[in-house]
Parts: C-alpha cells; structure tokens; sequence
C-alpha cells in the first residue's frame, strides 16, 4: 500500500476512531494499531454501569467487529503495551522487548485511575479502567455486600448506583462537601445527594481516608472526620493520571498529559497525541482531554490532520454525560457561583441550570431533560464562540 505507515499507541476509543477516520478520509498507507489489553478495543462509559449490573454484554462493547477492521485494513497487536520511543529512528518498543516502526505515530493510550497511597493492595480493592476491572468487581457485587465508594465523581456515583441495584449497602466517601461539587456547583451538588440518599446511599462527605486496616473479612477505612468505614468491597475512584514518563524520555514536551495543540501536533514532527493523554496549553492554562466525546473529536481532529484536510471542529466545550440508575445527567462548560434552574425543578428531578458570569452563559447542567440541555449547549457554544473570536 502507498502512504505513510500511520502506527496508533492504545486500544481505547480515540485509538480506533483515528484510525476509521484515516480510511474514511482516503488513507491508503498501512495503519497498525497496538493495545496493551488482550480484548478487541471496546467502549468504556458501559464498564461502570451496564456492563458492570450485566446488561451488556462484551459483543456490545467492541468499537468495531474483527470484519470491519479487516476491511479497513486496520492490523491490530494486541497484548503488548508501548512503553518506549525512539523519535530518530521512529520505533515504537513494546513491553515484551519488540519493536514498530512508524512513519508517523498517534499516542492514544488514554489515563489510568489514580491510586490511594493510603490504601494498600488487596483482594477487596478495586479500581476500574479496564473489562477485565469490571469483570472482577462484578463478581464481588453479591446482595448485601458492605461497598465502599471513595470519591463521588461521575465513576464513583455510577458505580455506587450500580452497586446499590444489586442489592449492595453503599457508603460513599467524598472530599468535597458534596457529590461533584466541584463540578457541577453547589446547589445542584446538594440536589444530586438528596437523591442518591433517597435510594439508599450513604455520603461521608468533607472528609477523606486517613489510613486502612485489613481485617478478617473485612477492610476498615479510618477516616479524618473520625469516623469508620467496615466494608466487604473498596471501589476508588479519585480521577486519574496520564502515564507520560516514557513519552518524556523520548524527548517529547509532557505537562498533565503529553502537550498538543488542537489539530493534536506533539513537539515532533511525525508524532501526534489523541484522546485522554492529551493536553492542551492555551489562555495560560493547562487543558487536559477528557470524557467520551472530547476523545472522539480529538480523535477526528488527528486524522484530518494526518490526511492534510481541514477539520471544521466546533471545540471543546467540557461535555460529558453520567446515567447513575434513574438519573441522566448531562453538562457542558464550567459552573459558577450564579447557578439558575432555567427549566424544571429540582423536586421533580427533570431540570436545567444555567450558569453564568455577569450576562455571559458559561455552563450548562441537566439531569432527565436532554432536549433542554441540548438547546442549552447551543446557546452555550455560541457564547464560547464569541469568546474566543
């Protein structure tokens, strides 16, 4: 095949979408992408929520069948993680010691979950990034199990939601004074414990984990508001972290993730970063990528720009959804201390808040009422448009 060898670093949803894109765009060079799991890349939002309670299944999840990626021409390598780089030679080495060469390179490999010091391996333990996670977390989410949550994020609150399905006692552990607080503001934050509690969660809230102790059958969480936690099952989910330390050995420019600009060019020439390790450098601020939606669009950006084709993007604006048992909530842009329920009402739990600075629309969140919020995030891209031009 004619074209330059395009390799792709990652099996996630940027990884893939780059390289569906090339072919749609009329690549015609040799696409090799490399996972380090041993599964089809899949999509992850379900990992936490359907796939966790069983109601999708693996099949469901793949991002593409193993026909679409022989038609497409797409070489998958799976079961070896990239681990490190040679820009000179552009070779791409793997963890069993092998080596890709590339013509150019798309690094997608994502983040990983954050770990808690304070807490040490064990059985009980579980962080959740991969199938393979949500796999083992299932199978130790039996009715009546003690299950403690710590950190009441988007994943912390889907999982805690899933767990409380399976008729599992939850107890959430949050640093914040309230659920995504820091996320979604105050009030709506207050509203969203309201009803988590209501379904039988139970919030540790402004606190964190001092230290753990492992007991027969159970682990103990002490915790800095004097109070413990007794639980069968550890979930954490405190944020995460972008593994760029081979990335920066390589020579390449690394921050919060491996820095790009928007058509995703990386400090070297033939190299390009889509996805969750990305971040971005604008306005004096530090722009990490994140959430389903901001990887497929970066991941759309990339190949445009690989194909040397304009990419008429309409920018990241924050988006990301969370559907925690009967709650679809959905926000765009960033909150502010002036918070309005433009839409609906908090009591009935369908609703849209407004957030704004002066007269300007910065954010917008919505819980069970995604035409409004869609009218919202118009409003709200107009805005962001304005601002930037």
């Amino acid at each position: 095949m004619s074209g330059p060898h395009v390799v792709l670093a990652g099996g996630g949803l940027a990884a893939v979408r780059t390289a569906q894109a090339l072919r749609d765009l009329g690549h015609h060079g040799r696409i090799t992408l490399v996972s380090e799991e041993l599964d089809e890349p899949y999509d992850r939002p379900p990992l936490s929520k359907e796939y966790l309670l069983g109601t999708r299944g693996a099949d469901d999840l793949r991002l593409a069948t193993r026909d679409e990626y022989t038609r497409q021409d797409i070489r998958l390598v799976l079961g070896r993680a990239a681990v490190g780089l040679d820009l000179r030679t552009r070779t791409l080495t793997l963890a069993d010691g092998g080596e890709i060469g590339y013509d150019r390179l798309v690094v997608a490999t994502g983040a990983r979950p954050r770990r808690l010091p304070d807490l040490p391996e064990s059985g009980r333990v579980h962080y959740l990034r991969t199938a393979a996670d949500s796999r083992r977390l299932a199978g130790a989410l039996t009715g009546g199990a003690r299950v403690a949550v710590i950190g009441a994020g988007f994943i912390g609150l889907e999982v805690a939601s899933a767990a409380r399905l399976r008729g599992c006692r939850v107890t959430v552990v949050e640093a914040a004074p309230q659920p995504m607080a820091p996320i979604i503001g105050a009030e709506p934050a207050a509203w969203l414990r309201r009803r988590h509690s209501e379904r039988g969660l139970e919030f540790r809230c402004g606190t964190t984990v001092e230290r753990s102790e492992e007991r027969p059958g159970e682990q103990v969480l002490f915790l800095g508001d004097g109070t413990v936690v007794e639980a069968d099952i550890v979930v954490v989910g405190i944020g995460v972290v972008r593994d760029t330390a081979w990335l920066a050995a390589a020579g390449l420019e690394t921050h919060q993730g491996l820095v790009c600009d928007e058509a995703g060019r990386t400090s070297a020439v033939d190299v390009f970063g889509a996805g969750d390790i990305v971040c971005r450098h604008s306005a004096g601020r530090c722009r990490p990528t994140g959430h389903w939606t901001a990887a497929a669009d970066s991941a759309a950006r990339v190949a445009a720009t690989l194909a040397g084709v304009p990419h008429a993007g309409l920018g990241e604006d924050g988006f990301f959804w969370s559907d925690q048992a009967d709650l679809r909530l959905q926000f765009a842009g960033a909150a502010s201390p002036t918070a309005t329920v433009v839409s609906g009402d908090f009591d009935s739990g369908k609703f849209v808040v407004h957030y704004t600075e002066g007269d300007r629309l910065t954010g917008v969140f919505a819980a069970n009422a995604p035409r409004d919020f869609l009218r919202g995030r118009l409003a709200l891209r107009s805005a962001l448009k304005e601002v930037r031009t």
